[in-house]
């Protein structure tokens, strides 16, 4: 059979185990588990056709079973989250035998996010350090490290039910591979994104000032070792655009209210990059420039504004 051929029938396959569907949950649940035990006979190269249809649909079934009481009647044939969760583990192992880890990995920090949603902080927390360890043993490609370890620390983001401990040691791990990626360029843009696992909005208990600016001083100490690699390795430092993307970071929790940030680091910061552009090593780059010139219109326009917001940006020198 022609290779297109062969991805056609198996979406088509993917697109009958999404029309699958039953009102009542424990109906569905057996409909799950007779097409689970199909699918997993097709062999490595449909597995990773089916298998994620197969996983949205039990995490459908998971939101149904969501705003339900957990099993009212003490039964324990009952279908509950939990029970779901466990066979979502099993079938996401089955693409370890293709192998598959991009995609498994996307499917282990889905189901930790539905699991977040259940308030069930073991389950989401075996999820992630599943991915965790396919991350650090199956994924070696560095272009692929970057997209999976930004789809973590995306995830991890919108994590609200993990206790204290396992924040930590999770955010950590993240923190940590961040700065272990191949390319600087992709270490310093990780770990800056990392700066908002200790900056969640709406949650009060997740504002650590202190541990946002380390991220922000350690991305930019990252930005200036990528200028002098560059200077070295070409006899150009390249452009800007790193200090201006950490710039707008520096912004964003500005605005957001981190007494960590203040208006003598971002000045200090405009100024070190007003130097760089100056500097006879640095390659034009137009796009760094119409970068820095609108985020310099954005400081403008929020001074104009007034309110709390347009005193706050008042002394910021540009």
């Amino acid at each position: 059979i022609d290779e297109d051929d062969f991805k056609e029938e198996q979406n088509s396959v993917a697109r009958l185990i999404q029309m699958l569907y039953n009102d009542d949950p424990e109906e569905m649940f057996k409909i799950i588990g007779i097409v689970r035990k199909h699918i997993l006979t097709g062999g490595p190269k449909r597995l990773p056709f089916t298998v994620p249809a197969l996983v949205f649909s039990c995490l459908k079934l998971v939101r149904q079973l969501q705003g339900q009481e957990e099993n009212p009647f003490g039964d324990d044939t009952a279908t509950t989250p939990k029970k779901i969760f466990q066979l979502l583990n099993q079938t996401i192992e089955a693409l370890l035998t293709v192998p598959a880890p991009e995609l498994s990995l996307r499917l282990y920090l889905q189901c930790a996010e539905a699991a977040n949603d259940c308030d069930l902080e073991p389950v989401a927390y075996e999820f992630f350090t599943q991915a965790y360890i396919l991350y650090e043993e199956e994924i070696s490609d560095s272009k692929a490290q970057v997209t999976a370890l930004h789809l973590i620390i995306g995830t991890l983001q919108r994590m609200h039910v993990f206790g204290v401990e396992n924040r930590d040691t999770l955010t950590h791990k993240a923190t940590g591979y961040s700065a272990k990626l191949l390319k600087k360029p992709d270490q310093c843009r990780a770990v800056y994104a990392c700066s908002h696992l200790f900056w969640v909005d709406d949650q009060e208990n997740m504002k650590d000032g202190e541990r946002v600016l380390l991220c922000l001083k350690r991305a930019l100490r990252i930005a200036n070792a990528a200028q002098q690699m560059a200077n070295a390795a070409r006899g150009s430092t390249g452009s800007v655009t790193l200090f201006v993307e950490i710039l707008n970071k520096y912004l964003y929790f500005f605005e957001k209210g981190n007494p960590q940030i203040t208006v003598s680091t971002i000045q200090g910061l405009l100024e070190l990059i007003t130097t760089e552009m100056q500097s006879e090593s640095t390659s034009p780059d137009p796009s760094a420039d119409a970068f820095l010139a609108s985020t310099m219109r954005y400081i403008q326009f929020q001074k104009q504004k007034g309110g709390a917001v347009g005193e706050k940006y008042e002394s910021i020198k540009v």
